[in-house]
């Protein structure tokens, strides 16, 4: 019975967000300005595909990676080097906003194999298999980022500005900038606070009775507490500062996954 109730509220649900996509304004926009290009579905028409130099970019996988800042300024100023001009002439501010509800309602299902598949094959030369980035190129440790998906799927897009991330929306399709940023996003480490406690007691506690009485000096003495502190800031001081000489091998040889470790703690405590 549960089960038959379920199915019912599912297809309601499903004849209700068709409803409405058919009732919004931005559909009617969207069929005028974009779909000659992108098709109504957001799946790139014939003609979409067959555009030079690049063809149109499939937006069922962008509608949930970029933001609507992004897609504003896309429609409304089009991409340099593209087929995709600007819409500003034709569509007032009202009328993007519409456009952008309505591409939002497009779906496409995310493929973690194939995002991991294609890291595998685009992105580990600079950040490793496993996105440690242990590999000398002075790549970003993907495992504690935390930049959000829409972030990460930015960064794909565009790069880095002054680093050796380049762009990748031309060598990459939409689906595999989507896949891949899903399969990023999933590599974050879950620090573990438990073992954080273990070894602060072991390596931390003899100079600091507790995280809330770590104190900070050098450059950093204006700074209220280590609440303040990045978690960047704070690896870099855990594994690097100038007290790994007073507080011996235990803290000089600590691991990147211990000192998350150790930061998850300290910022449980310190909360």
């Amino acid at each position: 019975m549960l089960k038959k109730v379920g199915m019912f509220v599912g297809m309601f649900s499903l004849l209700i967000g068709g409803a409405v996509a058919e009732e919004m304004p931005g559909k009617a926009l969207f069929k005028a300005n974009c779909a000659s290009c992108h098709g109504m579905d957001g799946k790139v028409s014939e003609m979409g595909q067959a555009l030079k130099p690049y063809p149109a970019r499939d937006l069922t996988a962008l509608a949930e990676i970029v933001d609507r800042d992004e897609f504003r300024r896309i429609i409304a100023y089009g991409i340099q080097g593209t087929a995709m001009t600007p819409k500003k002439y034709d569509l007032d501010e009202h009328d993007i906003e519409d456009v952008i509800d309505y591409i939002q309602t497009f779906e496409r299902k995310v493929d973690l194999a194939m995002g991991k598949k294609r890291f595998e094959a685009v992105c580990s030369t600079c950040h490793g298999m496993d996105g440690r980035a242990k590999t000398g190129m002075g790549a970003k440790n993907l495992v504690y980022s935390t930049l959000s998906l829409h972030d990460v799927a930015h960064t794909i897009r565009y790069g880095r500005a002054n680093t050796i991330m380049t762009g990748k929306r031309h060598q990459l399709s939409n689906d595999d900038i989507q896949d891949i940023s899903h399969y990023v996003h999933e590599l974050r480490y879950q620090a573990d606070a438990k073992k954080g406690k273990k070894l602060f007691a072991s390596t931390c506690q003899s100079c600091h009775s507790t995280p809330s009485k770590i104190a900070l000096t050098g450059n950093l003495a204006h700074k209220s507490s280590v609440s303040e502190l990045s978690d960047y800031a704070l690896n870099l001081r855990i594994r690097h500062g100038r007290h790994v000489n007073r507080a011996g091998q235990k803290v000089a040889h600590l691991s990147e996954d211990d000192s998350q470790d150790l930061i998850a703690y300290i910022r449980k405590e310190i909360k």
